[in-house]
């Protein structure tokens, strides 16, 4: 009787975690609100591993992490490692974790969409915010698999759609970018919705506040001419820059840092992940790589204000040593970028969107110089003075974005479009891998 009676009790729904449908089906404002401070939440995922490990394949960094020796030896290629692996080591956070935003932006998407609470203004402001961020996150891992390619239709997880070579993959997420745009121009003045201080500080009167469609499309832009360059559309970058937040004027090193950031905090959010504190004794530290002090031009800023000497505390690993010497590789520089454990992270800045103008100006023949001397001058190393063929701004352009965007996630990704991957530094007698394998979910999805 109690077994047969037990069933007949009605389900109760958390009301602190509800159902997908129950969001889905007709959300109210308030649970879309939790759905867009999920949605930037999750769109700092890849911040961790696209540093971590996407700066040591492009010798940006050591990983010097006693806690397991996979971080040097698997992601530097140490001991005949000539290839990555499925599932390659501490490779999700520029894969599964992007997937994870892509996922809640489309929840978000749908949520939207199909709510009867909302205008049609303000639903357009929710797709154009989701589509904005799912582009952006879904060329992460694009840029990790390269050749391998991704899916980028993953609104069904059980019915996914096929995996697209890079090229392919690059003109959907482009698409994805455009339909955001199109949709933030159908948004009206103001979003229904609120924003973390990543995309503006309200209580700093001197903070560009990104809460608005119209300032949204700027970001969306942005990130429409990273991808541009990828793709080599170099008059479709110019374009995205003319509507994006670029300003050309910059004038000193606050004015590049302008942009949208990933904000962090103390329990129960999270830590900034790249924070570690100067000088200090441990045993799991990013260290500079020690190329970037050696090819520094004399009196750059950049060197003073994102790398710190350990004075007291250089660190050693028994793995990592100079092949031509026999001698340790020393830490001796580390992290400086971050004052404390919350401070945010930028997601793209104005000094990316200034190096993407200058790039694709070069490649078109047009005045590059102009832009390079706005970097330059600004880190106190002096107009560039070199040649003017293409090969040699762009020569100078990767330099400039080598220091610029340090630990950005880009230099390994421009080594490689740029065909120099050759080039960088392995003293440690690693191997500089092109990309990471498929992950075996994927390999067993098709297989099956």
């Amino acid at each position: 009787m109690v077994g047969l009676s037990s069933c007949d009790v009605d389900r109760v729904n958390d009301p602190n975690n509800p159902s997908l449908a129950s969001v889905t089906a007709d959300a109210s404002k308030a649970e879309l609100q939790v759905l867009v401070t999920g949605l930037e939440a999750r769109n700092r995922g890849y911040v961790t591993n696209s540093a971590q490990m996407f700066g040591s394949f492009g010798r940006e960094v050591y990983a010097f992490f006693g806690s397991d020796p996979r971080f040097l030896n698997d992601w530097l290629g140490l001991g005949g490692n000539a290839e990555t692996y499925p599932d390659f080591f501490a490779s999700g956070g520029t894969y599964v974790n992007p997937y994870l935003a892509v996922k809640q932006a489309n929840v978000l998407i749908s949520a939207a969409n199909n709510s009867t609470q909302l205008t049609t203004e303000e639903t357009f402001g929710y797709t154009g915010f989701a589509k904005t961020i799912k582009g952006f996150q879904l060329l992460w891992p694009l840029l990790q698999q390269f050749e391998n390619g991704i899916r980028v239709d993953v609104e069904d997880p059980l019915n996914p759609g096929p995996t697209l070579g890079f090229d392919a993959a690059l003109t959907e997420i482009r698409s994805i970018l455009d339909e955001g745009f199109t949709d933030l121009d159908k948004a009206g003045g103001s979003f229904s919705f609120n924003l973390t201080a990543g995309f503006g500080d309200e209580s700093d009167p001197d903070d560009v506040l990104y809460k608005n469609p119209t300032a949204m499309r700027q970001i969306n832009r942005a990130i429409a001419a990273r991808a541009a360059l990828y793709a080599e559309d170099y008059g479709g970058a110019l374009t995205a820059l003319s509507e994006s937040f670029m300003n050309l004027d910059a004038a000193d090193a606050q004015d590049l840092l302008e942009g949208p950031t990933h904000v962090y905090g103390n329990a129960p959010d999270v830590n900034n992940p790249l924070f570690y504190p100067l000088d200090a004794s441990t045993s799991t530290i990013l260290i500079v790589h020690p190329r970037m002090i050696e090819d520094a031009l004399p009196g750059d800023v950049r060197v003073t204000t994102k790398f710190a000497e350990r004075v007291n505390n250089p660190i050693t690993d028994a793995s990592l040593n100079d092949v031509a010497t026999s001698d340790p590789i020393v830490g001796a520089y580390q992290d400086a970028r971050w004052t404390s454990n919350i401070s945010p992270i930028p997601m793209i800045r104005n000094e990316e969107l200034i190096l993407i103008y200058a790039e694709a100006q070069a490649r078109q023949g047009g005045d590059a110089v102009s832009a390079i001397n706005t970097i330059r001058n600004i880190w106190e190393v002096g107009d560039y003075t070199g040649g003017t063929s293409t090969d040699e701004l762009i020569d100078e352009i990767l330099f400039q974005r080598r220091y610029s965007l340090w630990l950005e996630g880009h230099h390994w990704v421009d080594m490689r479009r740029l065909g120099r991957l050759n080039e960088i530094d392995t003293r440690e007698g690693g191997t500089i891998y092109t990309q990471v394998e498929r992950r075996v979910s994927e390999i067993a999805w098709d297989e099956g």
